[in-house]
């Protein structure tokens, strides 16, 4: 058996069945779980320059269960320019794209498998589910109630109703958790309870819902309510001072001063730092801020921040209420703005941190920490005309002479036009401030600008040392390789023009683009470990992986290309270069019949693609199709008749197939289409003295030579 699959005769992948019954040994194979034996039968189908298009489909799923989602989206993607009317082929591509979690890239192929399938039950599951992924909770929530409908009315099996169901269950989850968040409480309320009541066993013990429910509660006034959820939240983490924190404010809203100062307690015994206080609803909220700020939970200092200055604007009823009337009470309302500004700069909402600092200041005065604070928010989001009003406000107010040092250079290196100047402040900055990865950066970014290179590869990678997660000093430490690994053109001339006897001028010539080449050598080799390195810490960067890739084209690291061109293949999968690059990866591994899939589909867009029909008939040789290969190049020869190279191929391939007379008819004919060109009659020359005929292969090189350039 094994013996007749490795002759490529009789049919695809020489299984002797012809493609019908090769595809049904697919489909066997693929339902006993023996995805590898599909995948191997398959791309021996679609050798066969007439394969049917389900070969791609059967291909493509064959791949997604052996988790080879990228290859997998590509194979799809040449079903679906097939039959593009099929809905099978979206559904199956936005599955991988799924498997892959990439939601926003599989919802609009989805979208279309449903248009062409409308009525099609799973259709509408797998794009709700894509929908939720995507974050776009209303429309899985609706997506997945018509799929629970559909369902039911093409009576589905009950295992199949019930993924279903719980699909929808897990969306009106999401999207009443997220309703809440954007203060549309009721609405979110009446989803989360409907899932408590409707959802699963266990699915009221979820600490997320139970944490929700109390803050909606709250936030519409169901106090008692909301103290239930917080309470039952605590049994199941007593330790999260989060849940304490809640638990007391709404205590202390309810008059229950007692259960509110147990609560405190309970924190002061994690929290040392807990001032004794006579505590009352404005100092619990306040504190309770504070600590989500201390721990780095910037959602929910912002959320309190939000709430206190919604419960307490325009006078409100708590607001100056108690021990903190007064001025006092006005000074923790500018407190709270001005933590708020930090909990949404650390959120990147830059614009609004801004208009919260505002405010703090007109109630509070322009305060030396809220001109800090506008400092870092206006750093933070690249506004240098609020960092320079920053500056010259903290000037007026005498603040810190080295913080208001440091940001003035990082101004002037950010808004500066003058390269020389910036290079000298950013050099004293660096004597006077020390290692400080920002201007480290900005050196070695400026370095590269003027055309330092070495000098700024060293710059970009101190400033690695100094701050591990440094993206642009990486890419900046990329780009000076990159650079560096060519030699510059025309210096090693330049340099050996400086000696006056020719002869001593051409020996130091040689000698110095030896040393530029073995110097580009050590930079190239360098230049793949940076993108290693980069990689490592950012896979998600298409630009630098495509670089890459073409990088260890260029070093002959087939392999590891062809790994990293496989994991571009979801964001283009259709993108003709990708694939031509990789199927020349796969071709320098050995992988002739892969490559021929990725080829034969270029083919049918670029049919006049001479050179690309030529590597398809080189692969099919190859994979042990060469019935498919000459019948590939003998329709191409009487499509293509100015085409020498053809039956040259085609010549060197029935020589190859032993078949001498055909392999002479060829040559002769390429001979005659390109009476100029020697390799014909080069080859017809070889093809004789192997043959021992000594007198024909004179014969032959004789003409060869005369047409040698």
């Amino acid at each position: 058996m094994a013996k007749r699959r490795n002759s490529g005769g009789g049919g695809p992948a020489g299984t002797g069945r012809g493609s019908a019954g090769a595809l049904e040994d697919a489909v066997l194979a693929g339902s006993r779980r023996e995805y590898g034996e599909a995948v191997r039968i398959l791309i021996g189908i679609l050798s066969d320059p007439d394969a049917p298009a389900e070969a791609y489909l059967f291909l493509g799923r064959s791949l997604h269960a052996l988790k080879d989602y990228s290859r997998a989206l590509a194979v799809f993607n040449d079903y679906i320019r097939l039959k593009p009317r099929s809905g099978q082929g979206y559904f199956f591509a936005g599955r991988s794209y799924l498997a892959l979690g990439m939601p926003n890239r599989a919802v609009p192929i989805l979208k279309k498998a449903l248009d062409l399938a409308p009525k099609n039950a799973a259709f509408m599951a797998i794009l709700g589910a894509a929908f939720l992924k995507a974050r776009r909770s209303a429309q899985a929530a609706e997506t997945l109630r018509q799929a629970v409908e559909t369902a039911a009315e093409q009576n589905l099996s009950q295992a199949e109703q019930r993924r279903v169901y719980h699909a929808y269950i897990n969306a009106l989850f999401i999207r009443g958790i997220r309703l809440c968040r954007q203060e549309n409480y009721e609405l979110g309320i009446q989803m989360l309870r409907f899932v408590m009541e409707n959802g699963p066993e266990g699915v009221r013990d979820i600490p997320l819902l139970t944490l929700e429910m109390g803050r909606a509660c709250r936030e519409l006034g169901l106090l008692d309510e909301a103290l239930e959820y917080y309470t039952q939240a605590l049994t199941r983490a007593p330790q999260d001072l989060r849940i304490r924190w809640y638990r007391a404010s709404i205590l202390m809203a309810l008059g229950n001063t007692a259960g509110a100062l147990q609560e405190i307690e309970h924190i002061r015994s994690v929290d040392a730092g807990l001032p004794d206080l006579p505590w009352n609803s404005e100092t619990v909220d306040f504190f309770m801020i504070r600590s989500f700020l201390e721990t780095g939970e910037w959602r929910r200092a912002a959320d309190g921040c939000r709430d206190w200055i919604k419960a307490r604007s325009g006078g409100g009823q708590q607001g100056g209420q108690g021990p903190d009337a007064g001025g006092a009470g006005r000074r923790n309302d500018a407190l709270v703005h001005t933590m708020y500004a930090e909990a949404l700069r650390n959120l990147k909402n830059y614009k609004s941190a801004l208009n919260h600092l505002d405010r703090a200041a007109k109630m509070q005065g322009d305060e030396t920490q809220i001109q800090y604070e506008r400092l870092l928010v206006a750093w933070e989001g690249k506004d240098w005309k609020v960092l320079k009003s920053a500056l010259r406000r903290l000037s007026a107010l005498r603040g810190d002479e080295n913080v208001i040092r440091r940001f003035t250079i990082l101004y002037k290196i950010n808004t500066g036009t003058d390269d020389q100047e910036v290079l000298g402040l950013l050099q004293e900055a660096v004597r006077t401030l020390g290692p400080e990865p920002e201007i480290m950066y900005a050196l070695g970014e400026r370095y590269l600008k003027v055309g330092l290179i070495p000098e700024a590869l060293s710059w970009f990678r101190k400033t690695c040392r100094v701050q591990e997660d440094h993206e642009r000093a990486y890419l900046g430490e990329i780009a000076a390789l990159e650079v560096l690994s060519v030699p510059p053109p025309g210096a090693a001339v330049m340099a050996a023009n400086t000696y006056h006897d020719i002869r001593a001028a051409g020996e130091q010539l040689r000698k110095i683009r030896a040393a530029e080449q073995r110097a580009a050598e050590q930079w190239k080799t360098e230049l793949g470990s940076a993108y290693d390195r980069y990689v490592r810490r950012w896979p998600d960067n298409q630009s630098i992986r495509r670089d890459r890739a073409l990088y260890l084209i260029h070093t002959f690291k087939y392999e590891e290309a062809v790994k990293e061109l496989e994991t571009l293949l979801p964001w283009e999968p259709g993108n003709p270069s990708l694939r031509r690059v990789l199927a020349y990866g796969y071709r320098k591994t050995g992988r002739y019949r892969e490559a021929a899939v990725f080829l034969k589909s270029l083919l049918k867009e670029k049919p006049r693609d001479i050179e690309l029909l030529l590597e398809y008939s080189g692969c099919l040789e190859r994979a042990g199709a060469g019935v498919y290969a000459v019948a590939v190049l003998e329709k191409a020869m009487a499509l293509f008749t100015a085409s020498a190279d053809i039956p040259l191929a085609l010549g060197l391939l029935h020589y190859r197939k032993k078949g001498l007379e055909k392999a002479f008819d060829c040559l002769r004919e390429s001979a005659a289409r390109a009476p100029k060109d020697p390799r014909p009659w080069q080859w017809m020359a070889v093809i004789s003295r192997n043959n021992g005929e000594e007198e024909g292969a004179r014969r032959y090189e004789y003409e060869a030579k005369k047409r040698k350039p």
